[in-house]
């Protein structure tokens, strides 16, 4: 089948595809200084304090960072996982973040429940998982700062953090849309593609409606419970935090705002010291654990259809596990090669040999997969989550789609391979950019900055 011409503008546009600003986004046009699609400045709508505290307009390099704590006292940061699960099989970096602040010359240690330290490559102090609610455990820690992974919630271990005297840091992974009544059809649609029958869906929805007539259900009082017990909230994306705004709104504590930031979650150094190609394949790569539905892999393979489509000498790299069925059988989209599980060394390379990645999410808080593809010097192709609206920063890093839709997805993705086709990705300058947003001491100074700021 003869390949189909270049798809123009006004038909990518009448498809439902977000286009950027400008179609040009050359190395010049990245400059050094440049927001990274991380934090918007501009005062929060209700924001109370932060309206009136001056904020830096950009991360800063890291030996800004380093430059601005070398004659700060020493702090003890205790960077915290409250969950079973081995930190070997986090996909949250937590050696990265002890390495950034000890680079800003603190003392850091991650802490754990029992078990969960074995094989992990840097210190760690464990505590019996039902004594992370006892202020007397974080007393005997001894330490300044706590960085907790919370997803809105933990209240208890905060609020236990901070009778201890420890200073609370919230990383939320995060999409900011909570509540039924703020942000109502991701909340059903969260609950209802899980439910396989008829009987489930309809219990799904007489509880959903429950929670729009309820005032103030009881997982939004975890959600506000948990914020006001963090000194600080991580969110991932500009985008999040006016999501997340909204929902304070609707509970009338927008004065909240004033503790909120977004940053990116520390990547693996697989991906941001990863030898960089001269040229790259015309390929894009997908990542994802396909067996879940909040990753919409049905989408992802109608879309891959359409695409192919118009254009076949693309090529479709599938890793993750649950995709055989969908990606590697006998009715697999055409051009695609499902791949199975891959470790983050061959992930990298992958993805620095890569033009882009692609995104089918229903939602996603903030993507470790999609940080790990910029500071390789690829680019974004995907559904309208907010984490990708705002690092793709209106074409700029990458193309998002309009709608949750075949057309639309596909539209991006074409999109996307005509801007590498003609020129107008710089993968060294992408990679540049990103591997300095991305990098530990960035981040990890930008948290204790915040702290300062607060107060």
């Amino acid at each position: 089948m003869p390949e189909a011409p270049p798809v123009t503008r006004a038909v990518l546009e009448s498809k439902g595809v977000f286009m950027g600003a400008s179609r040009s986004y050359s190395s010049a046009s990245i400059r050094p200084d440049s927001q990274t699609g991380l934090s918007s400045r501009a005062p929060h709508p209700g924001g109370g304090g932060r309206a009136d505290a001056p904020r830096r307009s950009r991360l800063g390099s890291c030996g800004e960072i380093l430059d601005r704590w070398s004659d700060r006292p020493v702090m003890k940061i205790a960077v915290v996982w409250n969950a079973p699960r081995p930190l070997t099989r986090c996909s949250v970096r937590f050696e990265r973040y002890a390495s950034g602040f000890e680079r800003l010359g603190h003392r850091a240690v991650v802490v754990c429940h029992p078990g969960c330290e074995e094989g992990f490559p840097a210190p760690t102090t464990t505590i019996p998982a039902d004594r992370f609610a006892d202020p007397e455990a974080w007393r005997q820690l001894g330490c300044d700062v706590a960085v907790v992974v919370t997803w809105h919630r933990m209240s208890e271990v905060l609020r236990a953090m901070q009778d201890a005297g420890v200073r609370t840091v919230a990383l939320t992974d995060s999409d900011g849309q909570l509540g039924t009544r703020a942000h109502p059809w991701i909340t059903l649609q969260r609950m209802w593609v899980y439910q396989r029958s008829l009987r489930g869906r309809i219990r799904c929805l007489r509880y959903w409606l429950r929670q729009l007539r309820t005032p103030f259900p009881d997982e939004e009082r975890e959600y506000l419970e948990s914020s006001r017990s963090s000194d600080l909230i991580v969110l991932g994306s500009a985008v999040a935090e006016q999501r997340f705004a909204r929902f304070l709104r609707s509970r009338r504590t927008e004065r909240l705002m004033a503790r909120v930031v977004s940053l990116p979650f520390c990547i693996g150094e697989a991906f941001t010291r990863c030898p960089l190609p001269e040229t790259r394949a015309d390929r894009f790569v997908a990542v994802g654990r396909w067996d879940d539905p909040q990753k919409n892999p049905a989408l992802l393979a109608a879309a891959l259809r359409r695409f192919r489509a118009h254009r076949q000498r693309t090529e479709i790299h599938v890793f993750g596990p649950g995709g055989a069925s969908r990606f590697g059988g006998p009715d697999r989209p055409a051009g695609v090669s499902y791949r199975g599980e891959i470790d983050q060394a061959g992930l990298a390379v992958e993805l620095a040999s890569s033009r882009a990645i692609v995104f089918s999410s229903r939602w996603e808080g903030s993507p470790h997969a999609a940080n790990e593809a910029l500071a390789t010097g690829g680019t974004l192709v995907g559904t309208p989550i907010p984490s990708l609206s705002s690092w793709s920063q209106e074409g700029r890093f990458g193309t998002v789609s309009s709608r949750h839709t075949p057309g639309s997805l596909a539209a991006a993705l074409l999109h996307e391979a005509e801007l590498w086709d003609d020129g107008h990705r710089d993968a060294m300058a992408i990679a540049d950019h990103w591997r300095r947003a991305l990098d530990p001491e960035t981040i990890c100074g930008r948290m204790l900055e915040e702290l300062e700021r607060l107060g």
